[in-house]
């Protein structure tokens, strides 16, 4: 696979890498004084750093630096056809209203597949479709005496405060950052929802237009909320832009072998029937409160991934709960809340987050926090307004839990039936093509397979033929693009000879002169228990100007022949 390098802009500017299948490009030319600069590298970005801001000042002072490309702050007009957050409660049920948050959630029997969903971006870099606007972290019963009802443990509200667009980590995780842009509507009320990316995020600088009074606030499960401060009432929608951050582990990390309820102190108290019930059904998938958490999660997790969607709901057997648990069927909020009610019997804290367009869950880990788990339940597609100029957020370690093929078609995953994002970032992972299938191979995917070795065997016993199984390994079919100082985002999957995915092989993506037989290493990442992987690697900012090839290669192991793309 040739990689094409060219000079796109004056001075400092980012070369484009190029990947199509075979792609040469030499350098171009500009014009000296007035071209225009597009993207600038930014010095001193280390290549783990997906974010960072520069400026002194607070709100349009302040830059956001992803993947090696500064993010001005949003244009004024950037959040006007979003509608406002108001006041206005939600009915907590089935998906919020654009600008709504409920206090509860109750579930319902509506398991069919949902039409095209509308999703309105509030940040940059996007992060659609977990926009967080509604999150609830405890659980009663309903007045029926059997539902378990989603709710916030405590309602009371503590000030956020402003830290300062140069506040360094309160701790050593490392943290992204992100330009909030809303509109806020106190016409029903002074205190109104505010949008966020996670629920430790801090806010980091605020900006109003009409300049505004206002304070910002967030309750037990991390909701937050802006409150006016001053007597008058805005005569219309005020537009609040921020700066925020999330700390990087939130949206993907490893899962520790612990105890399933070593943080079970921190859950509100669970009603008997309630932990019983979840209790009764988590045995069913072999998961008891003494298994191992990273057991429990990856079970839990791939079991609600493999639902589908039915207009024919579970029977009814009065427990609603059970009913959707065992029945298998339903779209994102019924998997969501079943993986919290489930989690909780379990001391697990867990929590319901959903917004407009979706629902999924976040989970507390030993040593790391709440991390985002997606479960997936798909619609017919998802229309995304207000990112189609913005940078889609790669979370920086692909996701660990599994992915059976029905999770990996949801729209969550923006691998089908999205529109309205860059179209450079949404195609980013592609489709995959069963390696046993090439007759469906699309256009300008990568296939390669390694065949069998006649040379020595793993033990190195000289003329014994090598008795390892092939390889395949198929890289996403989507033509994407990079800029030098920035990011190349890779997906692909090694799968046996019967087309099954190969867990836990390392694979190396390297960087190969078009004249040269040494390569340089960008990264080195390892397939998940689906065989997929996923990589996002930093292409050098000095990188001289040239044609390369991409090669992408496992070693292989002791059971499997190594395979190389190139």
């Amino acid at each position: 696979m040739l990689v094409g390098m060219r000079r796109a802009l004056r001075r400092l500017g980012c070369a484009g890498l190029a990947l199509p299948l075979c792609v040469g490009l030499g350098a171009a030319r500009t014009h000296a004084d007035d071209a225009q600069v597009l993207h600038e590298y930014v010095p001193n970005v280390e290549a783990g750093e997906a974010t960072a801001v520069l400026g002194q000042t607070q709100g349009a002072g302040a830059s956001v630096v992803y993947d090696g490309k500064v993010l001005s702050a949003p244009e004024e007009a950037s959040a006007q056809d979003s509608p406002a957050f108001s006041a206005t409660p939600g009915d907590g049920q089935a998906q919020e209203l654009p600008g709504q948050r409920s206090a509860s959630f109750r579930p319902d029997r509506l398991t069919e597949l949902e039409g095209t969903l509308d999703y309105y971006e509030a940040f940059n870099p996007a992060i659609a479709p977990f926009k967080r606007v509604t999150s609830l972290d405890a659980l009663k019963l309903d007045s029926d005496g059997v539902t378990p009802v989603l709710v916030v443990s405590d309602a009371r509200r503590h000030e956020v405060k402003v830290q300062g667009p140069d506040a360094p980590s309160p701790d050593a995780r490392p943290r992204d950052r992100f330009w909030g842009d809303v509109l806020l509507d106190f016409s029903a009320g002074r205190s109104v929802p505010l949008p966020s990316v996670a629920p430790d995020s801090r806010i980091l600088s605020v900006q109003t237009t009409p300049q505004t009074h206002l304070r910002i606030v967030h309750d037990a499960a991390d909701n937050f909320f802006v409150q006016l401060t001053a007597a008058q009432q805005p005569d219309g929608p005020v537009r609040l832009v921020f700066l925020t951050d999330a700390p990087r582990a939130y949206f993907g990390s490893a899962i520790a072998h612990a105890p399933v309820g070593s943080l079970a102190g921190e859950l509100a108290p669970l009603s008997p029937s309630i932990a019983a019930r979840g209790r009764q059904f988590a045995a069913q998938l072999g998961i008891s409160p003494h298994s191992d958490l990273h057991f429990a999660l990856h079970t839990l997790t791939r079991y609600l991934r493999e639902w589908s969607e039915s207009a024919t709901p579970p029977p009814d057997t009065g427990d609603i709960y059970l009913d959707l648990a065992r029945g298998k069927k339903g779209v994102c909020r019924h998997r969501a809340y079943v993986f919290v009610v489930t989690a909780q019997a379990l001391g697990i804290p867990a929590r319901f987050v959903q917004n407009e367009a979706h629902s999924w869950v976040e989970v507390k880990l030993p040593d790391v926090g709440f991390m985002r788990i997606d479960l997936g339940g798909a619609a017919h597609g998802m229309q995304t307004h207000g990112a189609s100029d913005r940078p889609v957020y790669t979370p920086a370690l692909p996701d660990s839990l599994p992915r059976p093929d029905a999770y990996r078609e949801s729209y969550s995953t923006l691998e089908h039936g999205v529109t309205g994002l860059r179209p450079s970032e949404a195609d980013v992972q592609g489709r995959w093509v069963s390696p046993s299938d090439s007759a469906g191979q699309a256009p300008g995917q990568a296939l390669f397979m390694s065949g069998p070795n006649p040379r020595a065997s793993a033990s190195g016993d000289a003329g014994k033929p090598d008795a390892r199984k092939p390889l395949t390994i198929a890289l996403s079919d989507r033509t994407t693009s990079v800029l030098r100082g920035g990011k190349l985002a890779l997906t692909g999957k090694l799968s046996d000879a019967t087309g099954h995915g190969v867990p836990q092989l390392r694979v190396e993506v390297s960087l190969a002169a078009k004249t040269r037989k040494d390569r340089m290493l960008l990264g080195v990442t390892v397939t998940d228990e689906e065989g997929y992987f996923r990589a996002s690697l930093g292409i050098p900012p000095d990188l001289a100007v040239g044609d390369y090839k991409l090669v992408v290669l496992s070693p292989g192991n002791t059971h499997y022949l190594p395979v190389i793309a190139q």
